[in-house]
């Protein structure tokens, strides 16, 4: 067996140097093959440890991630808590804030926000579950409220390719996920890629477009030690195979190639296109989602996606960056992994200021730089013989620190007769920023008589930097 599995190694080195590409079902291994090589199928019996079912056995920052492992068929893994939920999208409330800032961006940037919310491993790959856990998923009745998602999402005024199809082709070759990692293959980027495709052409601004050819072609082979098996691998100390598919890159027609719209991030002539996502579009390992994007629309494409950003990191990096604010794509495309919800006020308090570009262009009403240290710091406060009247949902509050590198911060704010709100700010550590942050205060009935009266920041040590300020501003919302 030792000798047998040295024999597959070496055949599976050729494939790698392009000079065949090997199926070995059991290693993981995806059947893309030439006519005049043989195909080895090995089975793994390798299985969990009882430890991965357990919740405290996911201890660290990086194991919660993958809360809680899940064995399936054919050495599948699965995680239960973001891979087999079985709802999916916002309460109502989340969905009226999803609208406003879909159609905020719209009116004021004339971008139309195309949402590609991706099926989840378990909807796509229920056949791959063990026997004994399909009780515990139900699969029709996830499929049912993941449609309905998509239908309350197209409700809002949103374009939202149909994914549903995923939801029931047969079982191929070419997996839509790896087997032990959570991102899709370029067979799933690429099959997505065509449905949002055919969406997009129906969509008025896409007829206004030029159009160019892309060709793709395979490159070579991507070797994938899965996420999860490192998760299991961390609690069990078990050794999984590594998974081959191929790997595939599109280019212009003509030999320029289609990734040159990364380079043009900051350019005056910008494509029309921008893709927002996570690192299924943009990652260490390219998928070639939106290579795939621009070889079947006809259309440049700018990757702003942002791997380890989760849903909301290269959102808020595109929105403030010059390039946006100069020159706005006429669609956006944001890529979402449909086990996030889309639910979170404190995410639409702030990317719906960062549309029009904060209290840029403005005169703030209340302005003070301050120096800030660890703990907590009054940055701002009403008052001293001076006193506005600042009702809460007609404004916002900017912070600029004068380090680019703080990231997190929690805001509280106080209000005239005692009430207090509090909004926590942070970027991903992959997420590039200038050390801006911005926030609408509260609306609603029960807020729009409250009078702003200060504003306190609190930071962590490891966010304070010598001789760190903060410029802080109080601004009109322009979305009234």
């Amino acid at each position: 067996m030792a000798r047998f599995s040295a024999v597959v190694q070496h055949l599976v080195r050729q494939a790698a140097s392009g000079a065949m590409v090997l199926v070995a079902a059991g290693l993981g291994s995806t059947a893309v093959t030439a006519a005049e090589w043989p195909q080895y199928e090995v089975n793994s019996q390798i299985r969990l440890c009882p430890l991965a079912s357990h919740d405290f056995a996911y201890d660290t920052s990086y194991l919660k991630n993958f809360n809680v492992l899940v064995q399936g068929k054919d050495g599948w893994l699965f995680r239960s808590e973001a891979e087999l939920p079985e709802q999916y999208g916002p309460t109502e409330e989340g969905l009226r804030h999803f609208e406003r800032f879909a159609r905020y961006l719209k009116e004021t940037a004339g971008t139309e926000l195309v949402l590609v919310y991706q099926p989840t491993k378990g909807l796509v790959h229920p056949n791959k579950l063990s026997d004994g856990y399909k009780d515990a998923f139900s699969w029709p009745y996830a499929r049912s409220n993941y449609l309905d998602a998509l239908a309350r999402f197209r409700q809002a005024g949103v374009v939202v390719p149909d994914l549903g199809p995923l939801l029931d082709e047969p079982e191929q070759d070419n997996a839509y996920y790896f087997k032990r990692d959570h991102h899709w293959t370029p067979y799933g980027a690429r099959r997505t890629a065509e449905l949002v495709a055919d969406r997009i052409r129906l969509m008025p601004v896409y007829q206004s477009l030029s159009q160019q050819r892309f060709e793709t072609r395979r490159t070579g082979v991507i070797r994938k030690d899965g996420s999860l098996q490192d998760a299991a691998r961390r609690i069990c100390g078990q050794a999984w195979p590594t998974q081959y598919v191929d790997e595939f890159r599109t280019e212009l027609a003509g030999g320029t190639s289609g990734e040159g719209a990364d380079a043009l991030f900051g350019d005056e002539s910008m494509p029309p296109v921008t893709l927002v996502g996570t690192s299924n579009s943009k990652g260490a390992q390219d998928y070639n989602f939106a290579g795939a994007l621009q070889e079947f629309l006809g259309v440049e494409i700018l990757n702003v996606a942002v791997a380890g950003g989760s849903y909301d990191g290269s959102m808020f990096e595109y929105l403030m960056s010059d390039s946006f604010q100069a020159s706005p794509p006429k669609i956006l495309i944001w890529e979402i992994p449909a086990y996030h919800t889309l639910d979170s006020v404190e995410f639409y308090r702030q990317v719906v200021p960062m549309v029009s570009d904060g209290c840029s262009g403005q005169k703030p009403v209340l302005q003070q730089t301050t120096a800030v240290k660890a703990g907590t710091n009054e940055v701002l406060y009403n008052g001293g013989g001076q006193f506005l009247e600042l009702p809460s949902n007609e404004y916002l509050v900017e912070l600029q620190f004068s380090d680019p590198a703080v990231k997190e911060v929690d805001a509280f704010i106080w209000y005239v007769f005692g009430r207090k709100d509090r909004v926590d700010l942070e970027y991903g550590e992959r997420v590039e920023t200038t050390g801006r942050f911005m926030f609408e205060l509260p609306a609603g009935q029960s807020w729009n008589d409250e009078l702003f009266m200060s504003l306190d920041l609190e930071l962590e040590q490891e966010q304070v930097s010598d001789g760190l300020t903060v410029t802080a501003k109080v601004c009109r919302r322009q979305d009234q």
